[in-house]
C-alpha cells in the first residue's frame, strides 16, 4: 500500500477522533482556556495515532522494516491529513456552532494587555487588538491550525520514527 494513501486514512481516523474529543468538551461545557485537559487529550491521541500507523505499516504492510525517511514521512503524513480535519471543524465551529468566541479572544487579548502594560496608549491597544482581530478570523485560524497541526505532527514524528525504524538487513544502502 502507497504511504500517502495509508497516510491520509490513519490522518482522516485521527482526524475524526480530535473532532470528537472537541465536540465532546464543547458539550460537557469545559473551557479549554482554563483546562489543560483537551490539551494533554489532544496531543496524547496525536502521538498514539503516529506509533500506532508507523507500526501498523511497518508490520503489515512493509514486511516489518521501515526507513527512518519512511517512518517520518507516514508520521507527517497522517498529521497533516488530520489538521486539514481539524481545520474544517475548527472553521464550522467558529462560523455556526460558537461565533461569540472570536469576541471573546479578543476580550482576553485585551484584557491581558491591558494587565501586562497598564500604561498602554489608547492608540496601541486599538492596534494591538486590530492586529489580534486580522488573525483570528476563520480563515486564518484554518490555515494556522494546518501548519501548526503538521509542524507538531513532524516534531513528533522526529522522535517517534527513531524508536520505530527498523532497517531491512538484506538491502544495501
Amino acid at each position: 500500500m502507497d504511504t500517502r494513501k495509508f497516510g491520509m486514512n490513519y490522518g482522516a481516523l485521527l482526524g475524526g477522533c480530535l473532532v470528537l474529543v472537541s465536540l465532546i468538551i464543547w458539550i460537557l461545557g469545559i473551557d479549554e482556556q482554563k483546562s489543560v485537559v483537551p490539551s494533554i487529550l489532544n496531543n496524547l491521541l496525536i502521538i498514539g495515532f503516529i506509533i500506532y500507523s508507523i507500526s501498523l505499516y511497518r508490520d503489515n504492510f512493509n514486511n516489518g522494516f521501515i526507513s527512518y525517511y519512511e517512518a517520518l514521512k507516514l508520521g507527517t503524513t497522517v498529521a497533516f491529513f488530520s489538521s486539514v480535519l481539524v481545520a474544517f471543524y475548527t472553521f464550522i465551529y467558529i462560523t455556526y456552532l460558537n461565533p461569540e468566541m472570536l469576541d471573546n479572544i479578543l476580550n482576553m487579548t485585551e484584557q491581558s494587555i491591558l494587565q501586562s502594560s497598564p500604561e498602554i496608549s489608547d492608540e496601541e491597544l486599538d492596534l494591538a487588538l486590530e492586529m489580534t482581530s486580522r488573525f483570528t478570523q476563520p480563515h486564518w485560524l484554518m490555515i494556522m491550525g494546518v501548519l501548526s497541526g503538521t509542524f507538531m505532527g513532524f516534531l513528533y514524528s522526529l522522535v517517534i520514527s527513531f524508536f520505530l525504524k527498523k532497517t531491512d538487513p538484506d538491502k544495501i544502502v
